[in-house]
Protein backbone atom coordinates (compact mmCIF):
# COMPACT_ATOMS: atom_id res chain seq x y z
CA UNK A 1 0.00 0.00 0.00
CA UNK A 2 1.26 3.46 -0.85
CA UNK A 3 1.52 6.27 1.66
CA UNK A 4 -1.97 7.76 2.03
CA UNK A 5 -0.48 11.19 2.91
CA UNK A 6 0.73 13.19 -0.06
CA UNK A 7 2.37 16.58 -0.53
CA UNK A 8 1.78 19.43 -0.60
CA UNK A 9 0.78 19.55 3.06
CA UNK A 10 -2.49 21.44 3.54
CA UNK A 11 -2.05 24.83 5.20
CA UNK A 12 1.75 24.42 5.27
CA UNK A 13 3.55 27.75 4.75
CA UNK A 14 7.13 26.77 5.54
CA UNK A 15 10.12 26.82 3.20
CA UNK A 16 10.24 23.08 2.36
CA UNK A 17 9.65 22.17 -1.27
CA UNK A 18 6.92 19.74 -2.26
CA UNK A 19 9.61 17.09 -2.77
CA UNK A 20 10.99 17.63 0.76
CA UNK A 21 7.48 17.51 2.20
CA UNK A 22 6.79 14.20 0.43
CA UNK A 23 10.14 12.81 1.59
CA UNK A 24 9.25 13.44 5.25
CA UNK A 25 5.71 12.16 4.76
CA UNK A 26 7.19 8.93 3.37
CA UNK A 27 9.65 8.67 6.27
CA UNK A 28 6.79 9.18 8.73
CA UNK A 29 4.67 6.53 6.92
CA UNK A 30 7.46 3.94 7.03
CA UNK A 31 8.09 4.79 10.70
CA UNK A 32 4.41 4.38 11.51
CA UNK A 33 4.32 0.97 9.82
CA UNK A 34 7.26 -0.10 12.01
CA UNK A 35 5.53 0.94 15.27
CA UNK A 36 4.66 -1.91 17.61
CA UNK A 37 1.14 -2.37 18.93
CA UNK A 38 -0.68 -1.18 15.82
CA UNK A 39 -1.08 -4.60 14.23
CA UNK A 40 -0.88 -4.83 10.45
CA UNK A 41 -1.83 -1.22 9.82
CA UNK A 42 -2.05 -1.60 6.06
CA UNK A 43 -4.42 -4.56 6.35
CA UNK A 44 -6.49 -2.74 8.97
CA UNK A 45 -6.82 0.29 6.64
CA UNK A 46 -7.92 -1.93 3.74
CA UNK A 47 -10.44 -3.70 6.01
CA UNK A 48 -11.83 -0.31 7.17
CA UNK A 49 -10.83 -1.08 10.77
CA UNK A 50 -9.04 2.25 11.03
CA UNK A 51 -10.01 5.51 9.37
CA UNK A 52 -7.54 6.41 6.62
CA UNK A 53 -8.08 10.13 7.35
CA UNK A 54 -6.86 9.54 10.91
CA UNK A 55 -3.78 7.77 9.57
CA UNK A 56 -3.12 10.73 7.25
CA UNK A 57 -3.50 13.10 10.22
CA UNK A 58 -0.91 11.17 12.24
CA UNK A 59 1.58 10.88 9.36
CA UNK A 60 1.16 14.57 8.53
CA UNK A 61 1.63 15.64 12.15
CA UNK A 62 4.91 13.71 12.41
CA UNK A 63 6.18 15.21 9.14
CA UNK A 64 5.20 18.73 10.24
CA UNK A 65 7.26 18.33 13.43
CA UNK A 66 10.34 17.67 11.31
CA UNK A 67 9.55 20.43 8.81
CA UNK A 68 9.25 23.01 11.60
CA UNK A 69 12.93 22.51 12.32
CA UNK A 70 14.46 20.17 9.72
CA UNK A 71 18.06 20.86 10.70
CA UNK A 72 17.47 20.36 14.44
CA UNK A 73 18.77 23.85 15.23
CA UNK A 74 18.94 24.63 18.93
CA UNK A 75 19.47 28.40 18.59
CA UNK A 76 19.59 31.03 15.87
CA UNK A 77 20.56 34.68 15.80
CA UNK A 78 20.52 37.46 13.26
CA UNK A 79 21.24 41.16 13.04
CA UNK A 80 20.73 44.07 10.72
CA UNK A 81 22.69 47.24 11.46
CA UNK A 82 22.15 47.84 15.18
CA UNK A 83 19.13 45.51 15.50
CA UNK A 84 19.91 42.07 16.88
CA UNK A 85 17.60 39.12 17.37
CA UNK A 86 18.08 35.61 18.69
CA UNK A 87 15.77 32.72 19.46
CA UNK A 88 15.92 29.15 20.62
CA UNK A 89 13.71 26.56 18.97
CA UNK A 90 11.71 24.50 21.41
CA UNK A 91 11.51 21.29 19.42
CA UNK A 92 14.81 20.35 17.88
CA UNK A 93 13.90 17.39 15.71
CA UNK A 94 16.34 14.55 15.48
CA UNK A 95 13.86 11.85 14.50
CA UNK A 96 10.32 11.31 13.33
CA UNK A 97 8.17 10.50 16.35
CA UNK A 98 4.53 10.01 17.21
CA UNK A 99 2.83 11.22 20.36
CA UNK A 100 1.08 8.81 22.68
CA UNK A 101 -2.26 10.33 21.69
CA UNK A 102 -1.55 9.80 17.98
CA UNK A 103 -0.62 6.15 18.52
CA UNK A 104 -3.72 5.56 20.67
CA UNK A 105 -5.92 6.76 17.81
CA UNK A 106 -4.54 4.00 15.61
CA UNK A 107 -4.50 1.06 18.02
CA UNK A 108 -6.98 -1.76 17.53
CA UNK A 109 -10.20 -1.38 19.50
CA UNK A 110 -9.89 -2.47 23.12
CA UNK A 111 -6.09 -2.63 23.08
CA UNK A 112 -5.40 0.59 24.99
CA UNK A 113 -6.01 0.35 28.70
CA UNK A 114 -5.04 3.04 31.16
CA UNK A 115 -5.89 6.38 32.65
CA UNK A 116 -3.25 8.56 31.02
CA UNK A 117 -4.72 10.84 28.39
CA UNK A 118 -1.78 13.14 27.66
CA UNK A 119 0.93 12.98 25.06
CA UNK A 120 4.67 12.49 25.49
CA UNK A 121 7.58 12.13 23.11
CA UNK A 122 9.33 8.82 23.05
CA UNK A 123 13.01 8.27 22.36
Amino acid sequence: MDNPATAPLPAYSGPASTEDQQYWLDVAWRSLLAEEGLGDLEARIQADEVDVATVVDVVTAAARRVLRNPDGNQAEAGSIDDFQESWKKADSTEDVYFTSAELRRLKPVGQWVGGFSGSAKYC
